[in-house]
């Protein structure tokens, strides 16, 4: 299958600074049929070092992983997006701003801001204890855009 041929995922969250890029690292490291991608519905934020080390801790590969806003999806030459999934409910909101969405099937997950949690233990341990449920439904998202029709 080419690159062109790959399905491809976006995962939204308010600043991707932490759950989404997990998001992306996952689907990256376990799910090689898809492209994943992640980005901010709001400012974008440094990437959290605690979510990097729960992944790191996981074995899941997090070098690479940066911030950036979801505006950049929608310039010329920008890939194209077959599925966009909004983590929370900020991200599921601020879709209709976003007029080059118009075409990706979205999906709206339920999972909690960690990165609005001001301690930093707080949040390691809030990302490891939904690291098992965020790679359950990544994969289901990778199965699931797996099998999409897609144009070369």
């Amino acid at each position: 299958m080419t690159l062109a041929g790959r399905p491809s995922i976006l995962f939204l969250c308010r600043d991707n600074s932490g759950l989404s890029l997990m998001a992306e690292a996952i689907a990256i490291a376990r799910h090689g049929p898809v492209r994943a991608f992640s980005a901010a519905v709001a400012e974008t934020a440094p990437v959290d070092l605690a979510a990097v080390e729960s992944l790191h801790q996981a074995g899941i590969p997090a070098d690479g992983l940066s911030s950036k806003p979801a505006e950049l999806f929608g310039l010329t030459g920008a890939p194209r997006i077959d599925v966009v999934v909004a983590m929370v409910d900020e991200a599921h909101q601020a879709l209709v701003r976003l007029a080059w969405n118009r075409t990706a099937r979205v999906e709206h997950w339920t999972f909690d801001d960690v990165s609005r949690l001001g301690d930093v233990h707080g949040r390691r341990l809030a990302y490891r204890r939904l690291l098992p449920r965020l790679k359950a439904a990544v994969r289901a998202v990778a199965d699931r855009a797996a099998g999409l029709p897609v144009a070369a």
